[in-house]
């Protein structure tokens, strides 16, 4: 690309020992490229503008002829178009013309229709100025898309989506036997936590939020009351609202800790069964241990008689003072447990922080988790009737 950017020239180069002078060329740092054998003393290569007039010091006291078959690349182009205004300002203006008129729509293309009459789509379009040569913005495709999912009657779902100079309209239509739209209960989509919006999506209704906003639990973030020009009605709203939610948590670890290790005293622990059923067994005269697993093994191989076998290694407690890195981690460790316990499996973490202090011979760490999630739930409107 930066190639034909700089310009180039395709030369021939003729004479005796071509090897020896394209060897020179490159040894000087110049970059021939699509080097190509014609015939026996002639070859053809590419070679930048700048670095032409270089090669007439290079072929001095050798008998080499080189020629110039073609000038190429932009500087050249851009020339001939110069001198042809008439090409140039027709190339400007249609740039000018195909820029403008791909900001409108030329095509609208519906799908998913099966016994919605299309007719009525693209009626209720032009109420919201949706015609072919129209300049909708994203604002007026989420608004209509919203009256059209309350107005069809057999549409479960109405999405808008523009793709260039095309208004693609994707119809979900409800099941044959499924409640009519105009038996929706209203409702809106209120926060079930406090938190930042992060993005929304409204599939029906109109959005009491915008990305940025700060939310309490129980606020109206999608309404079910829509209001369009003059005309106000009811619909269940629906919708995705996620927000960033904060989660926080704190943990006290003592700087002195009481942790037990073994004094390399063992006892043997036995058990003897009759089939599932315990008949006796040893107890290690230890107070504090830890025990292996017990091995099984059948005294009688004839009878149903076992004897269960594990060692108890004896554990001493003692006190031991953690240093001052350990015991941040550790605090900071176990907050960030006790944190993670509240955020949902399905969130994504977006940051986290921790601060620490040190006071009355603990290293308290105080951990504060922001995670995107949904917060949306769907709460039924009262009925004043």
């Amino acid at each position: 690309m930066w190639h034909f950017f700089e310009g180039y020239v395709i030369i021939q180069i003729e004479g005796v020992s071509i090897a020896g002078f394209l060897r020179s060329v490159t040894e000087a740092g110049i970059s021939l490229r699509n080097i190509r054998r014609i015939e026996d003393g002639t070859v053809l290569a590419e070679i930048p503008v700048k670095r032409f007039f270089d090669l007439r010091r290079l072929r001095k006291g050798r008998r080499i002829r080189i020629h110039i078959q073609k000038r190429a690349g932009f500087p050249f182009l851009l020339r001939r178009i110069w001198s042809r205004p008439v090409l140039l300002y027709g190339g400007l203006a249609a740039v000018i013309v195909l820029s403008v008129l791909s900001q409108r729509i030329w095509l609208i293309r519906i799908d998913g229709v099966k016994r919605t009459d299309e007719d009525e789509i693209r009626a209720l379009l032009s109420e919201h100025a949706l015609i072919v040569g129209s300049r909708p913005s994203g604002p007026i495709l989420i608004t209509a898309a919203n009256d059209l999912s309350a107005r069809i009657r057999d549409a479960a779902w109405i999405g808008l989506d523009r793709e260039g100079i095309t208004l693609k309209v994707t119809v979900k239509e409800s099941l044959p036997n499924s409640p009519k739209k105009t038996d929706r209960v209203p409702s809106d989509v209120i926060a079930e936590k406090d938190g930042i919006i992060t993005s929304i999506s409204v599939m029906r209704g109109q959005a009491r939020v915008q990305v940025g906003d700060r939310v309490k639990k129980g606020d109206v973030l999608i309404s079910g009351t829509v209001q369009y020009k003059e005309a106000t009605y009811e619909t269940a709203a629906d919708g995705t609202v996620c927000a960033a939610v904060r989660y926080e948590a704190s943990c006290a670890v003592p700087l002195t800790v009481r942790e037990g290790r073994e004094t390399g005293n063992f006892e043997f622990v036995r058990v003897l069964r009759i089939g599932p059923l315990e008949v006796l067994r040893s107890k290690p005269s230890f107070t504090y241990y830890r025990m292996t697993a017990f091995e099984t093994e059948n005294t009688m191989p004839l009878l149903p008689f076992y004897t269960d076998t594990a060692t108890a290694y004896e554990i001493d407690f003692f006190d031991r003072v953690l240093g001052q890195t350990e015991a941040e981690e550790l605090a900071w460790m176990r907050a960030r447990e006790q944190a993670l316990e509240n955020v949902p499996k399905d969130a994504s973490i977006l940051n986290q922080y921790a601060t620490l202090r040190t006071e009355n011979g603990e290293q308290t760490a105080l951990i504060v988790i922001t995670a995107e999630e949904i917060i949306g739930r769907t709460e039924e409107k009262p009925n004043d009737g």
